[in-house]
């Protein structure tokens, strides 16, 4: 995190114009619910970009069901945590106005990508000892479905 000198800020949601949404992948069902947030963000003018990690192969979409979206594995890591694959290095140095994390949990590569992304904003649900990675997270008990997460994460941007 000390690497990363970005100047942070609250843009407001409707002047807001690229959105990054950053989620591990965990079927298809949780893709089906981002790219609902993602159609839903694109019909309001925003440019959204989706970028998910595989962490097993279990977990990996249908073909097609990742569509426009940007998958990431573990083995695109560097051994000293930094990102490899050069489209993704592209996407997370790119200036959004907001990052979304859309999981209920966090990984080690989670917060790789929060800590190397330079977007102005970044959001997520809240996770005791990672506060310095999100400047906005949403409190959701643990017993909280992945929708609900999706529905609060996205009230709680459009009211910056």
């Amino acid at each position: 995190m000390k690497k990363n000198k970005i100047k942070r800020q609250n843009p407001c949601y409707a002047e807001a114009k690229s959105v990054l949404m950053f989620f591990t992948s965990e079927g298809n069902q949780k893709i089906a619910l981002v790219k609902g947030l993602q159609n839903k963000m694109e019909k309001e003018g925003k440019n959204v970009t989706c970028l998910f990690l595989v962490m097993r192969d279990e977990d990996k979409p249908d073909v097609h069901m990742d569509e426009g979206m940007e998958r990431l594995v573990p083995d695109d890591f560097s051994m000293f945590g930094s990102v490899e694959k050069p489209l993704v290095k592209k996407i997370i140095n790119e200036g959004y106005d907001f990052l979304i994390h859309a999981d209920m949990q966090a990984t080690i590569y989670t917060d790789l990508i929060m800590a190397q992304c330079h977007a102005k904003c970044r959001i997520g649900r809240y996770f005791e000892g990672r506060e310095s990675q999100y400047d906005l997270m949403v409190g959701i008990a643990d017993d909280k479905k992945i929708s609900f997460l999706l529905d609060q994460l996205y009230f709680y941007t459009k009211a910056l």
